[in-house]
């Protein structure tokens, strides 16, 4: 190759490859294979690539990149093989450098896990603007297509399916993401109790994406597990877990409809995977499962695999002897005057623990009113250490005023919410006494002049898009591509004459649909292939379950062209 992409961060591999297939200038699509490969006999593998010391060697002299730095950074094998063994990884990005791809998902336990992987590519809206302003183009983020992930992590919004399917169709090519497959047809939501899981998983996928961690033996795992099982009552020092106590706290954590979601159901009365990871077992599970159990237990991702918890000298097989030793030793802390997050820390326990242990104790919970426990004799405002912080912070807060005169408190205290948070809570009154509001300038617009000018544009654009693979015209997809988006739709109302011709033209979603049908058997036409129902579906971009309600309309298109219409949905 006489280049090759720059990888974007977060971006998949495929899609990098995906970018270099549109830039290579090859008629065929095929012989983007033997650039990258050296061969035509592979297949594009999203998960898991193959054949990447191949294509290191392709690679155009000088490069810095090798298949470890691919696999690492750009492929999802940091958290699919995140919980497997060292030896089955090394195998695994063995198979990835040379071999064949479906060894590696057999190796990583994702056909015997029974998990459904992803059917198409996902997207974030706002991830596909924000590529579009910085790099000139979208990509396949890679933290956006691991299966149980349904939301972007960076912005806290629901992810959506593209119309590319990611292990069907055409296998020896690769598909860029773009304003064709990239469409939110209909408005995702979810409940703010799920949105908030989301979140969690989403979160935690990312730090295994992003971090490099050691692999480790399933027992180290298991054994990370017990350690919080036993200090939130789950589990005896002797090995004996409540294991229906387990499961009915675990359903209610995170509800079953959740559950259901991430293809991880439980199950109070029978068998599932649950019981299995905190056995003594060598079984694998799909790594979302651990997360799953680790956030239960409140282990963050970083300790699961680098601290080793509940390490003492303390014989774990007599529980009450064990007991006894550290109830005592939280008596004698409680006495200390530390805080209970300075006595969590010390007994390695969480703070819930810690409240739950002194209502059992009896313990008077000293830390509730006088500043977590550390000023035992006085109230912390009452203090010379609270003056002291007090006169420093509104000194602080002064000097960012005088060095940013322009701005108004509210910008000043994005990038010093701590500055601001505290003298908020202990000095509210000197505060707004301080706070300075800007009042912005409205800038006046002449929309008669701005409709006139911008009606011949969206003209363009409306040409370009019913020449082209058809678009769904919409108000988002113009203002997208004319770059005004974020107010064409708001303010149609101001723009009469550019309001008339676009909502003239708009089309519902059946009749974009009919529309890219039609362009699709013209392509297929074209392209001498056989006019079969998956054919027309990868071509045209239209799901067979948007088909089948406007199957009389292709029926007569392709009657009408001569073919007879037998497709079964």
């Amino acid at each position: 190759m006489n280049f090759f992409p720059t990888p974007y961060p977060d971006e998949i591999l495929y899609s990098t490859m995906a970018r270099y297939c549109i830039r290579s200038g090859n008629i065929k699509e095929i012989h983007n294979f033997e650039d990258l490969f050296g061969t035509r006999n592979c297949i594009a593998i999203m998960e898991l690539p193959t054949r990447l010391d191949a294509l290191v060697e392709n690679m155009p002299m000088g490069t810095k990149y090798t298949a470890e730095y691919f696999i690492y950074k750009h492929t999802l094998f940091p958290f699919l093989a995140a919980f497997i063994p060292k030896e089955r990884a090394e195998k695994i990005i063995q198979t990835m450098r040379n071999g064949e791809g479906a060894v590696s998902y057999m190796r990583i336990g994702l056909i015997s896990n029974s998990i459904t992987l992803n059917k198409y590519f996902r997207f974030c809206p706002e991830c596909f603007k924000e590529d579009i302003e910085t790099f000139g183009e979208p990509y396949w983020h890679r933290s956006h297509q691991i299966t149980g992930v349904f939301v972007c992590s960076k912005h806290k919004i629901p992810l959506y399916n593209s119309v590319e399917l990611i292990r069907a169709g055409n296998r020896q090519r690769f598909i860029s993401a773009s304003h064709e497959n990239c469409i939110a047809e209909e408005e995702i939501n979810y409940s703010n109790d799920l949105m908030k899981k989301m979140l969690w998983i989403a979160e935690d996928v990312e730090v295994l994406l992003n971090n490099q961690f050691g692999f480790k033996q399933p027992e180290w795992f298991r054994s990370q597990f017990r350690v919080k099982l036993i200090e939130k009552g789950y589990a005896r020092m002797n090995n004996y877990i409540y294991q229906k106590k387990l499961k009915r706290d675990f359903i209610d954590f995170y509800g079953n409809e959740y559950l259901a979601l991430v293809q991880s159901p439980v199950s109070v009365n029978s068998g599932s995977w649950l019981p299995d990871m905190v056995r003594n077992n060598d079984i694998t599970t799909y790594a979302i499962r651990y997360l799953l159990l680790a956030r239960f237990l409140g282990i963050p991702i970083a300790d699961l695999f680098n601290t080793k918890l509940g390490s003492n000298d303390e014989d774990e097989n007599n529980i009450d002897a064990y007991q006894e030793l550290w109830d005592q030793r939280l008596i004698e802390l409680s006495q200390s005057g530390l805080s209970i997050r300075e006595i969590a820390d010390i007994l390695k326990s969480s703070t819930k623990t810690i409240r739950k242990a002194t209502d059992r104790l009896e313990i008077k919970e000293f830390w509730k009113f006088n500043g977590g426990g550390k000023y035992l004799h006085s109230k912390f405002t009452n203090t010379e250490e609270f003056k002291i912080k007090r006169k420093d912070l509104r000194e602080r807060w002064l000097e960012l005023h005088a060095k940013y005169p322009d701005k108004s408190s509210n910008q000043i205290r994005k990038d010093n919410d701590g500055v601001y948070a505290w003298l908020k809570k202990y000095d509210s009154e000197w505060m707004e006494e301080n706070y300075r509001r800007i009042n912005n300038r409205v800038n006046h617009v002449d929309w008669n002049k701005r409709d006139a000018e911008l009606l011949p544009k969206v003209k363009e654009v409306i040409k370009e898009m019913k020449e082209d693979k058809p678009e769904r015209i919409t108000w988002t997809t113009i203002g997208s591509k004319l770059g005004i988006s974020g107010w064409l739709s708001k303010r149609k109302e101001k723009i009469p004459l550019t309001k008339a011709y676009i909502e003239s033209e708009l089309e519902s979603l059946e009749e974009f649909h009919i529309r890219r049908i039609k362009w699709g058997i013209e392509e297929l036409e074209r392209q001498g292939k056989e006019m079969t129902l998956w054919n027309l579906v990868e071509t045209a971009g239209v799901k067979p379950k948007y088909m089948k309600g406007i199957y009389k309309e292709i029926k007569q298109i392709l009657n009408n062209r001569g073919y007879d219409c037998n497709f079964k949905f």
